[in-house]
């Protein structure tokens, strides 16, 4: 009786246990259906030691939840349906394999252990699975005879087939690109300017065509030769930061990481932070006295009256879906997204002056440089440069759709626009090319800078305000103006 209670508890414990893995099993593949794979990866691939800790972290989860689903079967501690869930684990290691053959072999070679660990747990867990007798039942008796050095031989075998039928399309190469770097100072201070050179990065066969730079304060930059050897970046916290570079030759084959360290000194950049009036602006703009915002759900903008203190003021009846609003020193221009309408409004009472026909897509902002004015579109991640009298475009500016996937906030420093990408922080524009002049990341890790507007503030430093719809804060940021023949950033063309 004993020895029939110690079966029943054992037979309970690896029901339980294959319940309990398979559950968290299931839900960890929801989680990973939801989960934005891209900009992890992107950020995975870009470091080495966090790239070895989730691969190997991810392995490990994948192979004890398959061990104990294994075990369960071979001890016949579950039924027929139960029997097929280590071809869950199975499918999990296929996938796995192929993930790493199309998105870490080509970037991080290094990380070898996850793609035989993935290819083994795919192997290992069908060779083990027809061992249930109740599966050898559904194969109408026929035998499987286990062992476990035929097992791990086999797995080894067709993972070192696999891998190096992945190695054999790649192009092999012992001559990567060589990284390399110079400052223009290794010391700054909040709010200015600091100029990177990687003029001195070569490639050992063929020629580079891009840099990938890591400014360590969450904003990457990537961008063809010859343009992205010279760039320029401004950072808003005191600190220490590791700037990191990578380059690319036309071979494909990428650089180990070259890295130097930037101390930025100073009182924080950061001068003043506000909590926004209501959670849906659309934008923003500074008329020498106040700031105003378009509230885009409500219809309605809002005038700062006061550090706390917001007016609120009717939009027109015509006005559906404010995206974008700019003071021009006379009258207010507003983007409607809805109608796709660009309105001229008096400042007294917002009444329509003029409107025309917006050229793009979607408009998101919108900004003024003194003589034309400068819409950004939303999807198309275009600048259109617009003649005030007709809406005429004068010029069209296509963004690079890689770090400008959703283009949303748009100001003018006086020399050059500021744009603002929902996933990839703050840049600095050549108005006349598109070219990146400057780099930037968004405050206290927001990630949504929804609108920008410039004050020119004094003594060579301006204000550019930022309104964050994550954090749902508006910031005030003290940064240094610097002009686009800043030494260092080699020649314009369109991008």
């Amino acid at each position: 009786m004993h020895t029939a209670n110690s079966a029943k508890h054992t037979l309970d414990l690896g029901r339980l246990r294959l319940h309990g893995v398979a559950l968290l099993a299931g839900l960890a593949l929801l989680g990973s259906l939801l989960f934005p794979w891209a900009n992890f990866v992107q950020l995975v691939l870009k470091h080495k030691i966090l790239t070895g800790v989730f691969f190997v972290l991810a392995l490990l989860a994948l192979e004890v939840s398959g061990y104990f689903l294994i075990r369960a079967v071979r001890e016949r501690a579950v039924t027929l349906w139960e029997a097929l869930a280590p071809l869950f684990y199975s499918a999990a290691g296929v996938l796995s394999a192929i993930f790493g053959y199309f998105y870490v072999l080509p970037i991080n070679p290094i990380a070898t252990v996850y793609l035989l660990g993935a290819v083994g747990l795919a192997v290992g867990t069908l060779f083990l699975w027809p061992q249930s007798p109740q599966i050898r039942a559904l194969l109408n008796g026929r035998a499987f005879h286990y062992s476990a050095l035929s097992t791990i031989a086999l797995t080894l075998s067709v993972a070192a087939v696999l891998f190096s039928l992945g190695w054999a399309q790649r192009p092999i190469s012992i001559n990567p690109p060589i990284a390399e770097f110079v400052v223009s100072s290794q010391t700054t201070k909040v709010g200015e300017p600091i100029d990177f050179d990687a003029s001195a990065s070569h490639a050992r066969q063929g020629k580079i065509v891009s840099y990938d730079w890591d400014f360590g304060d969450g904003i990457w930059h990537e961008a063809p030769a010859p343009h992205g050897a010279k760039v320029t970046h401004v950072y808003h916290e005191p600190g220490q930061y590791e700037v990191m570079l990578r380059v690319t030759d036309d071979r494909g084959e990428v650089s180990t990481a070259y890295s130097l360290f930037i101390t930025v000194q100073g009182e924080p950049g950061l001068e003043s932070v506000l909590a926004l009036p209501t959670q849906d602006i659309a934008g923003m703009t500074w008329d020498g006295t106040r700031l105003w915002l378009v509230d885009s759900k409500n219809r309605v903008l809002y005038s700062q009256a006061g550090p706390q203190t917001w007016t609120q003021h009717a939009l027109p009846k015509e006005v559906q879906w404010p995206a974008g609003i700019e003071w021009d020193g006379q009258s207010f221009w507003l983007a409607d997204g809805a109608t796709m309408t660009i309105y001229r409004l008096s400042p007294e009472d917002f009444e329509i002056l003029s409107k025309w026909e917006y050229p793009g897509t979607i408009p998101a902002d919108l900004a003024w440089d003194g003589r034309l004015l400068w819409a950004v579109d939303e999807i198309d991640s275009i600048l259109y440069a617009l003649d005030p009298s007709d809406g005429r475009t004068v010029r069209e500016i296509k963004l690079d759709a890689e770090i400008f996937p959703r283009p949303v906030g748009l100001a003018w420093d006086g020399i050059a626009l500021w744009v603002a990408d929902m996933h990839y922080g703050i840049r600095r524009i050549d108005p006349e090319n598109g070219r990146v002049l400057g780099t930037m990341a968004a405050p206290e890790g927001g990630q949504y800078p929804i609108a920008l507007a410039w004050d020119s503030g004094s003594q060579g430093y301006g204000r550019l305000l930022i309104a964050d719809h994550d954090t749902k804060k508006l910031y005030q940021l003290r940064v240094k103006a610097w002009g686009k023949e800043k030494p260092g950033l080699g020649e314009g063309v369109s991008p």
